[in-house]
Formats: C-alpha cells, structure tokens, sequence
C-alpha cells in the first residue's frame, strides 16, 4: 500500500520542498520563526494587512484577549534584557498593539529549553498572553506553578492555521503555494509524510469487524514497549560500532516517558573537561533527535571557541545551559516507526554511518579545542 501512495505523492510532485533543499528545516530563528512572524506581521510582504493575525487570533481560541490587530506590531527575538534566574533573555516572536496588549510565542523545534525560559518572559511583559509552541504540543519542562502559557502544536495548530491562511490567499498563487511548500515541511518534521488518503484506508479496514477492531487495539497497548524494544537493539549495534573504534565508555540511560537520552560516550578527557558526546530525544514521542556536547553541571560557563569549533564542521551549531554544543539530527529528527523500520530492517544503511561520521567529528572538535589551549 505504501509503494501505491509513494508513486502519487512523485506524481503530485509534493515531494519537492523548497525549505528542504535549500538545507533550512530545522533553524528555528531564520526559517520558522521568521515565516511565522511574516504572516503575522499587519504590514508583512504577504499584502494582506491583518487577516493572517486575525485568523491566528480566532483559529486557536486565545481567550479573554481584546487585541487590536490593525494597530499590531510584529518583533522577532525581541530582546528583555541581560539573563538572569527570573528576567531576561530574547522572545521569539513578540506582537504587540498600542493599548499595550501582548502575544509572547517561545518557538522550540529542536532547540533544548533554558532554565525559567518561560518564567523570565512571563515577568517581562506580567499580563502578557504567553505561548508555548512545539511540533507536537508538549509542555515545558519548567516547573514553576505561577507561569501560565498555552501549549500548541505545528503538528495541528498551526497546520490548521495556515491552511485558512491558503483559503486567504487562494488568488494570490505565489503566497498560497509558499504557505503550501510550508505547510508540507510540517508535515515531514512531525512525522505526517504518510499521505492521510492512507491512512483514511487503514481506519475503514479497522472498522470492518470486530476482530480487526481488537487486533488494533492489543497493537496500541503494546505499541511503546515495542517502539523502546527496538531502540535498544539499535542502540546495542551503535554501541559495538564505537567501541570497536574507539576507547570510550558508551552508555544509554533509562528513557523518562518517550524522551531522552540514546546513547552518551566520555573517557577520561571529557570527564575531567565536565562534558560528553550525546544524542538526546528533546520531544515526545522519541522524536527532536539532537546531538553534540552536553554539559555535565549546567552551571558549566559556555565555551565559545568549543562552538566555533563546531560549526566548521556543522553550521547550524547552537548553545544552551545544557549543551556546550548541539546539532538537530535532521534525516532522523522522528523516530515513527517509519524511521525505525529504514534502521531496524537494513533498508536504510545510511544511519549507522551518520553516527560513527559524527561521533567521529565531535571527537576531533574537541581535540582541536583542547589543543587550541594547551
């Protein structure tokens, strides 16, 4: 059945991504946030004044908020000060109108989440409608009780979004399609890239009889255990590879939910260096695949040259308080069961050599770091 929707989806040439190709999926600021905040600026190249705001407005039910859209100004990385426990730092996306009313949207594809990142812009703007915006709808991992945010989804939210957003802009055939090419990158980073037809099929084969019904179900209960199964066998082959290479010790940890660590490696060097080589699970459900340096205390100051390091080998190199350097892992960012099925069954060789290629790059930044101060 695949095979059958894979020749429609070449046909319909909806695999043909300008985003994609030109290597900017992943970059929150320069491709996700930018395009968002395009759409949502009143005075926006779109043309189309405050219609996409106003959508976003009603579209996703933010309550109680009398915004003025047609006096609105759209910011990106809207700076509130140096960082400190409780203040500072930059908002993605800030809107704003002249009685003073604010929309505050913190934008996290890949990126790990800062300490109080949430409770630093709540103190910054104290009335301000705050939103938390992930590719599935998670919620922050902060645990301050008097922080109030919305969570919302790429996945669905905005999804639902920009397809009123193409209704707007059905004349207008260079908007719609841009806003379609995007629309379609959402799709492949949330694991979406099965066409629905597909899976409309599936669900009226499901609802057949009452033994297909059951069968699903037994599947659905025993659906995590196999997913976590069959990343562990992956993780074992990972581990031979490395220590068959190299001199190091690699470890996994226990997965808290469907998040977390794969696998983490450090010898001697790295320990005394307070960091190791990591590829971590930022989002549920195993998915935001990152890797790079991860800090073994996040009062570990930054090490900028370790990052300028980096990024010779990999560009899009960023920081946080946990990580001294991490990368989005972009050809295998969702662990679906697609994804794990390429892996798992040998139709996709390629990931294996991904991880040794970049273990193996790490490795050399940080010798050349260490190097640069001996």
């Amino acid at each position: 059945m695949t095979n059958a929707y894979d020749i429609v989806d070449k046909a319909k040439g909806e695999r043909f991504n300008l985003f994609s190709i030109l290597g900017m999926e992943s970059d929150e600021v320069s491709t996700h946030s930018r395009f968002l905040a395009e759409l949502l600026n009143k005075n926006g190249s779109h043309g189309q004044k405050d219609m996409f705001l106003k959508l976003f407005i009603k579209h996703l039910k933010i309550a109680n908020l009398n915004f003025n859209t047609e006096n609105s100004n759209t910011i990106i990385e809207h700076h509130v000060g140096k960082v400190t426990d409780s203040e500072g730092g930059r908002i993605d996306i800030l809107i704003k109108d002249l009685q003073g009313n604010v929309i505050m949207i913190e934008n996290k594809i890949y990126a790990a989440e800062q300490p109080n990142q949430l409770l630093r812009y709540k103190n910054a703007f104290k009335k301000g409608y705050l939103i938390y915006l992930t590719l599935n709808g998670d919620n922050s991992s902060e645990r301050n009780i008097n922080v109030e945010y919305k969570t919302l989804s790429y996945k669905n939210d905005i999804v639902r979004w920009l397809e009123e957003c193409k209704k707007e802009a059905v004349e207008m055939p260079i908007l719609r399609e841009t806003i379609q090419q995007y629309i379609n990158l959402i799709k492949k980073l949330t694991g979406q890239n099965i066409n629905i037809k597909m899976s409309e099929d599936i669900l009226k084969l499901l609802l057949r009889d009452s033994d297909k019904l059951m069968a699903y179900s037994a599947l659905i209960e025993v659906n995590n255990k196999l997913r976590k199964h069959i990343i562990s066998e992956i993780t074992a082959k990972i581990k031979n590879i490395i220590k068959n290479k190299y001199d190091y010790d690699v470890m996994t940890e226990e997965f808290i939910g469907d998040k977390g660590c794969l696998f983490y490696l450090q010898n001697r060097k790295f320990k005394d260096y307070g960091i190791n080589i990591r590829f971590n699970f930022e989002r549920s459900p195993f998915s935001s695949l990152i890797f790079g340096f991860a800090n073994d205390d996040k009062e570990k100051p930054k090490d900028e040259l370790l990052l300028t390091s980096a990024k010779k080998y990999f560009p899009n190199a960023k920081q946080s308080d946990w990580w001294s350097v991490y990368i989005p892992f972009e050809n295998y960012n969702n662990w679906n069961y697609e994804t794990l099925s390429k892996i798992y069954f040998g139709a996709d060789n390629n990931f294996f050599s991904e991880v040794e290629d970049k273990v193996q790059k790490l490795i050399s930044i940080f010798e050349h770091r260490t190097y640069l101060t001996k």
